[in-house]
C-alpha cells in the first residue's frame, strides 16, 4: 500500500514537473501542455466549473491549473495500479532524484531573484502614496518585502544554501529539512496574504516531503528519540547508468544556472533598487488644489496613473512619440495625444490634455520614511 502511494506520487511529481509551465526555462512546457491539455481542459473549465473566462495559460491558482493537476493525478493513480511491483523501487528512485534536481533548481531561480532584488521590488510611486488601508493584503506584503534589501538578500541566500545542500547525497537530508521550512513559510505567506502562488507552493512542499521519504525515520530518532541515526546509502547500484546520471544532473544544473543568470548579467542590474528608470518615472502633486487630480505617477512598465482625491486611480499605458509628445492607451485601446514640458530645474511637469492642462510639482518619492535605511541598536535611538 505504501509503495503504490508513494509511486503514485513520485508519477505525479514526474508529471507535474514535466507540463507546468515555468516561465524561465522557456515555453517548452507551456506550448506542450497546451497542445496536449488545452482543449481538454477548456472543456472540463467550461462544463463542470461553468466559467467562459477562465486563463488557459496553467499559472498557479488558475482553474486551468487546476483541472490539470486533477488529470496529472488521475493518470498516476491509474499507472500506480498497473506497474508491476518489480518496477516501483527504480522508479521510485529515479522520480525522487528528479524531484530534488527540480526544487533545488526552483530554489536557486527565487534565490537570485531575491539577492539581485528582481522578486521584491522596490514599491512604486503610486504605491508609496497610497493609503495603507486601502491597499490589497498581497501588495502590502510585496511593497513590504520591497522595502527592505537586507531581508530580500539573507531570504536569497538560505535558498540558494538549501539548494547547495540538498543536490549532494551527504548533506541532502539537511538541506531538505532546510527547504521543507522554507516552504512552509512561503505556503503560510501566500494563504495569509492572498498571494496567487497557493497551489504550486503547496506542491513544492509535498515534493521536499517526499524526497525525503527514506530519511524520515531517522531524522525522527535523532531529533525526537536523541538517538543516533543510522541513514541508508540508497544510491542507485547499476554503474552502468550512474555516469550518464550524473551527466544528466550537471548539465541540467548548469543550464538551469545560466538560464537563471544570463538575464541578470546581460543586464548587469544585480540590485534592481538602483536599476535606470524610464523618463519621468516618479510622483507629481498637481499645484491645482481645486483640481480633482490630486497625483500623477509614471510607472516603470510605460504606465501614467492619475489618482483623485479620493484615491481613485485611472491608468493608461503610455509611450512616447516624439520629445515632448506622449501617446495614452486605455483597456479599449482608445489612444490620447498628450503634449508635455518638464522643467528639470524647477522640477515642474505640465500635462496638456486637451481641453485641460494640469502643472505638477515632481516629488522625492526615494526620500520616504518607508524607503530610509533606518537601523536601530536600541529603543532610545528611536526617539
Amino acid at each position: 500500500m505504501r509503495s503504490s502511494f508513494l509511486l503514485c506520487a513520485g508519477i505525479f511529481f514526474l508529471l507535474f514537473m514535466f507540463f507546468f509551465p515555468l516561465e524561465f526555462l522557456g515555453e517548452f512546457q507551456y506550448k506542450t501542455s497546451l497542445f496536449l491539455w488545452g482543449d481538454f481542459t477548456a472543456w472540463i473549465t467550461e462544463n463542470l466549473f461553468k466559467t467562459k473566462h477562465s486563463r488557459t495559460d496553467f499559472s498557479s491558482d488558475s482553474i486551468s491549473m487546476v483541472v490539470l493537476s486533477i488529470i496529472l493525478l488521475l493518470i498516476s493513480i491509474i499507472a500506480a495500479l498497473i506497474i508491476k511491483q518489480k518496477y516501483h523501487k527504480k522508479i521510485l528512485y529515479y522520480s525522487r532524484e528528479i524531484t530534488i534536481l527540480y526544487l533545488a533548481v526552483v530554489l536557486m531561480k527565487y534565490g537570485f531573484d531575491k539577492i539581485f532584488k528582481a522578486q521584491f521590488y522596490l514599491p512604486e510611486p503610486n504605491i508609496l502614496y497610497s493609503r495603507f488601508g486601502n491597499l490589497d493584503k498581497d501588495i502590502l506584503f510585496w511593497s513590504t518585502m520591497g522595502t527592505s534589501r537586507l531581508y530580500s538578500v539573507s531570504a536569497g541566500i538560505l535558498e540558494l544554501l538549501a539548494a547547495l545542500l540538498i543536490l549532494f547525497h551527504k548533506t541532502r537530508t539537511a538541506g531538505l529539512l532546510v527547504s521543507i521550512g522554507i516552504l512552509i513559510n512561503i505556503f503560510l505567506i501566500n494563504i495569509g496574504f492572498d498571494i496567487s502562488v497557493k497551489l504550486f507552493s503547496l506542491i513544492l512542499f509535498f515534493m521536499a516531503v517526499f524526497a525525503l521519504k527514506d530519511d524520515w525515520k531517522p531524522v525522527f530518532r535523532f531529533l525526537i528519540l536523541k538517538k543516533e541515526p543510522k541513514f541508508e546509502d540508497r544510491r542507485e547500484a547499476e554503474s552502468k547508468f550512474h555516469p550518464v546520471w550524473i551527466f544528466f544532473k550537471t548539465a541540467f544544473v548548469g543550464l538551469s544556472m545560466a538560464v537563471i543568470l544570463f538575464p541578470l548579467m546581460n543586464s548587469g542590474n544585480f540590485n534592481d533598487d538602483k536599476a535606470d528608470r524610464p523618463f519621468l518615472h516618479g510622483a507629481f502633486k498637481n499645484l491645482d488644489t481645486d483640481s480633482d487630480i490630486q497625483y500623477i505617477f509614471f510607472h516603470r512598465n510605460s504606465y501614467i496613473i492619475l489618482m483623485d482625491k479620493s484615491e481613485k486611480m485611472v491608468d493608461f499605458h503610455y509611450t512616447q512619440s516624439s520629445k515632448n509628445q506622449l501617446i495614452l492607451e486605455d483597456y479599449a485601446n482608445k489612444k490620447t495625444e498628450v503634449d508635455y514640458v518638464y522643467q528639470k530645474k524647477d522640477s515642474l511637469l505640465t500635462l496638456n490634455f486637451g481641453k485641460y492642462m494640469v502643472r505638477t510639482k515632481e516629488l522625492n518619492w526615494r526620500k520616504m520614511n518607508a524607503l530610509k535605511p533606518l537601523f536601530h541598536v536600541t529603543i532610545e535611538d528611536m526617539e
